[in-house]
């Protein structure tokens, strides 16, 4: 086509054309922070984050490995530099974030992903013959299952009501038997909100497990749980039952309520996400592009000194439940509790 039979806007649209190829090749690319992105969180994990060892994770070959690719990166392509290196530490717990505060968690749970469908609430609501009350901004669920077993379930640690709501779940399974904490697919919250829980089921003081820092250096994460002087303690028999998509919060309350003689865990093994931060120490560093990076402080161990990352959480009595029972309309890890129970 000769450049007379154009008409005028066509000529301004070619000559804009034109100018911007110019401009795409005459101009130097637009300066990124992809590289000062991944120095400075590769540097950041390499500052902090406790379970190197117990992963066998060589860091340094991490970065041999990766920072050529974020070199070779543009634009948004760190992204999935970033996501693959940080999903090699296998925690569910860190996550990073873009500047706009969208999360990305690189690694989850094998057990997480497998069981979380294991479970239904909705199934368990079949078993009652009323409606199951509601707590602690949706997080609690509870009511009878028989006359004289108990059933309270704990979605979450998260919602800062719980101190104040569970007094009065508590109270209306006072007179039970033996009651049912149902943990499953509890994704975890505040330790101030397990204590909470704990704290209606023991007489005496209850030491939190040790955690222990970068290097293997030993804290205690918490002070003691006290018990809650101001109501009753529950002291019969208690069924914790839990799956691989507790998690976190939802694998320490179960490792804490295992210490009592009148608790008996069952289900099966929680999530294995032991590695976590406090609450003064978040663990959060800004990337030069405003990207966010959160990665854990310390790692929690069971009572027995072994860390429970990746390891999870193991019930005293295992009792498989698949997706298929559930679909059948059957929660034999609920049904069991019951008969034990009675």
């Amino acid at each position: 086509m000769r450049i007379e039979h154009l008409n005028c806007a066509s000529l301004v649209l070619v000559c804009s054309l034109l100018t911007g190829c110019e401009s795409l090749i005459v101009s130097a690319p637009e300066s990124n922070h992809n590289v000062a992105d991944f120095e400075v969180a590769w540097a950041w994990v390499d500052s902090i984050y406790p379970a190197f060892d117990i992963k066998q994770i060589d860091w340094d070959s991490v970065y041999a490995e990766y920072r050529p690719e974020a070199e070779r990166a543009r634009g948004d392509e760190i992204h999935q530099v970033l996501f693959d290196m940080l999903s090699l530490l296998q925690d569910p717990h860190l996550y990073y974030a873009t500047a706009g505060g969208a999360r990305f968690y690189p690694y989850v749970s094998p057990r997480l992903s497998s069981d979380q469908d294991e479970f239904s609430a909705l199934l368990v609501r079949s078993y009652f013959d009323d409606e199951l009350h509601v707590a602690g901004k949706d997080g609690v669920e509870y009511g009878m299952l028989v006359p004289d077993i108990g059933y309270i379930r704990i979605s979450h640690f998260n919602t800062d009501d719980m101190m104040d709501d569970f007094p009065v779940v508590m109270e209306s399974v006072r007179a039970t038997d033996g009651l049912i904490i149902d943990v499953r697919n509890n994704t975890g919250g505040d330790s101030e909100h397990v204590e909470a829980v704990v704290s209606r089921f023991i007489d005496s003081t209850l030491a939190w497990p040790l955690a222990f820092e970068q290097d293997g250096v030993r804290i205690e994460p918490w002070p003691a749980i006290e018990p809650d002087e101001a109501h009753y303690q529950y002291v019969n028999p208690v069924v914790v039952l839990t799956n691989g998509a507790s998690l976190s919060g939802g694998e320490l309350f179960p490792e804490v309520m295992k210490q009592l003689a009148n608790v008996t865990v069952v289900g099966d093994t929680t999530a294995g996400a032991g590695c976590n931060d406090r609450g003064e120490d978040p663990g959060d560093r800004r990337l030069p592009s405003g990207k966010l990076i959160h990665i854990p402080t310390w790692c929690i161990c069971r009572y027995d000194g072994v860390p429970w990352e990746l390891v999870g959480i193991a019930p005293d009595i295992r009792i498989d439940q698949t997706a298929e029972d559930v679909a059948q309309g059957v929660d034999r890890q609920l049904e069991f509790a019951i008969e034990m129970l009675r």
